[in-house]
């Protein structure tokens, strides 16, 4: 590796670990209640966390089986957790909120929460996760389609996590009752949820810079632009309606199981 390819990694590295830092300063408040909470509040909320175990732990369990295969230390893939939690998902809020504000501003009273507010999620947050994936993947010097598909994944997971938290924290602190339910219903979607979607656009990321297939580029975007409508209809009225759900989440669960498959091929190389 050359001196100059090296600067580059470092400088990278810094503007993560700097992102990173700023991140957590950010998500504190995701994990505080008012000043008036007491010590025993907590403790309900925070003992609502222990059910996401039931996916985070087979998760855990998964790709630290596949990263041994692919040369991938369990550092670098709880790194790569550790970025989707604290990366994306602290500054989606801000972006979600500027677009927030720009289209109410051009549509006035035509804007819908509902349906706009679901699109800037599939937009913004699915840019932030893949933009942190690509600059993993070049500091690591990852080069293999699998390797992509694991810091996807983790990052994914990360973010995944984060949310499911904030969501808890959100609903417990204002009534202590509500965060077991909270956390069941997180669970309930957690199948098809932020792994998968950062899963398939790192995918999409290593078409577009690294296969060498026949119109690799255009399925690479394909793949990515899969991910932002399919995380866009999960969130708008569309998702509530149990089918269709359902239907969302096969989308962008059998692309992974698809990937992993002929991750070993040749295919893999020309996907």
């Amino acid at each position: 590796m050359n001196e100059k390819k090296q600067r580059r990694q470092l400088i990278v590295t810094g503007v993560l670990i700097l992102l990173a830092v700023l991140g957590i300063l950010i998500n504190e408040t995701d994990y505080m209640g008012s000043s008036h909470t007491k010590a025993l509040q907590y403790l309900e909320v925070y003992s609502a966390f222990l059910p996401l175990l039931v996916y985070i732990v087979p998760f855990g369990i998964f790709v630290k089986q596949i990263g041994a295969k692919e040369e991938m230390s369990s550092r670098e893939l709880l790194a790569a957790v550790f970025c989707g939690a604290f990366i994306p998902a602290a500054f989606v809020g801000e972006l979600n909120d500027s677009f927030d504000n720009l289209m109410k501003s051009m549509m006035c009273h035509s804007y819908s929460e509902a349906w706009m507010g679901s699109l800037e999620a599939g937009i913004a947050e699915e840019l932030l996760k893949l933009g942190t994936t690509a600059l993993l993947v070049y500091v690591w010097n990852r080069k293999t389609f699998s390797q992509y598909l694991l810091v996807g994944m983790c990052l994914g997971m990360g973010f995944q996590i984060e949310e499911d938290i904030s969501y808890i924290t959100e609903s417990g602190f204002k009534n202590v009752n509500d965060a077991f339910p909270t956390a069941l219903d997180r669970i309930s979607g957690a199948l098809g949820s932020h792994w998968c979607y950062s899963a398939v656009t790192a995918a999409g990321l290593y078409l577009i810079v690294r296969s060498s297939g026949r119109n690799h580029r255009r399925k690479g975007i394909g793949w990515i632009l899969l991910v932002m409508a399919d995380h866009f209809l999960y969130d708008s009225p569309i998702g509530n309606i149990n089918l269709f759900n359902a239907v969302l989440t096969v989308a962008v669960v059998l692309p992974v199981i698809f990937f992993f498959q002929k991750s070993g091929s040749v295919y893999s190389r020309n996907i």
